[in-house]
């Protein structure tokens, strides 16, 4: 197949294996991808309930336990983005899950949307008094009206990272922002771990990004690349232990509900964050 970032037909070569699935490098420009590569229908549905509730597809034991995690994040997710550029400014939220993120854009004074394929997150969404819709295009944005849209980690979830990118880059004002939370293939614990890395997981991982990827990425969306750090989150010991049980490890599925809320930084240095600005 050709490749989904450069549309090289010039093959792969494998890069890492885990279980049955092979992550494999394209000769051409050296995007790591899953193969077999699913079809973007397949890859939506891995995203029901139980990833949210049961740690499917190394997904969360229990996502709106760590509400208060999750806006916690949201709000230093957000200070990355920068300054409001005027009042009433859209900010819309790809990948919003249950929309804690918004809750914080809203405080801050945004006026913010969020997509999501998940049906349970949507409603939740709208039950807080956001808009939200399964794809960006069913939103009905006017090209232009948009000041900022965020993707965090939701890219390398993505069969084709570059047209989300080119669809969101359509919608943003000139100078309009785009932010990308994501994990770096080239980071000491990736390439320490290798097959073992957290964010090895097939098949709802698609891709295992660089900085390189990135910029391509965002290059060839009308898009240029500001900043690209490294980052720390916060994430609770029962999403640690439950994923930890997905795994296959008998203490991570011990204590995943007794500890659920207890908040831990999470700083090794794969974790990145980038910022982009529409050219």
């Amino acid at each position: 197949m050709q490749c989904p970032l450069c549309s090289s037909d010039a093959g792969t070569r494998p890069h890492l294996t885990v279980s049955d699935y092979v992550y494999v490098a394209c000769n051409a420009c050296g995007a790591v991808r899953l193969e077999p590569f699913p079809q973007p229908d397949h890859a939506a549905q891995l995203y029901g309930d139980e990833y949210f509730t049961a740690a499917a597809h190394g997904g969360y034991a229990d996502y709106v336990a760590d509400a208060a995690i999750h806006r916690r994040n949201g709000r230093a997710r957000l200070r990355k983005l920068g300054p409001i550029p005027h009042p009433g400014a859209v900010l819309v939220d790809i990948g919003c899950a249950y929309g804690f993120t918004l809750v914080e854009a809203a405080a801050a004074g945004w006026v913010p949307l969020g997509v999501d394929v998940n049906v349970a997150a949507r409603a939740a969404v709208e039950s807080s008094g956001f808009r939200a819709a399964p794809t960006l295009a069913a939103l009905d944005l006017e090209p232009g009206s948009v000041s900022a849209i965020t993707f965090f980690q939701v890219l390398e979830h993505l069969p084709d990272p570059v047209g989300a990118l080119r669809e969101a880059a359509g919608l943003l004002a000139p100078g309009g922002r785009v932010l990308i939370e994501t994990w770096d293939r080239r980071s000491f614990v990736a390439r320490m771990m290798k097959e073992k890395w957290q964010q090895a997981t097939p098949p709802s991982v698609l891709w295992l990004f660089d900085e390189d990827d990135v910029r391509h990425m965002c290059s060839a969306s009308g898009l240029q690349l500001q900043r690209w750090q490294h980052s720390v989150k916060w994430v609770s010991v029962g999403l640690v232990a439950g994923q930890l049980g997905n795994r296959g490890s008998r203490p991570g599925r011990a204590v995943g509900t007794r500890l659920q809320k207890v908040a831990l930084p999470y700083p090794l240095g794969d974790l990145v964050t980038a910022r982009a600005a529409k050219l």
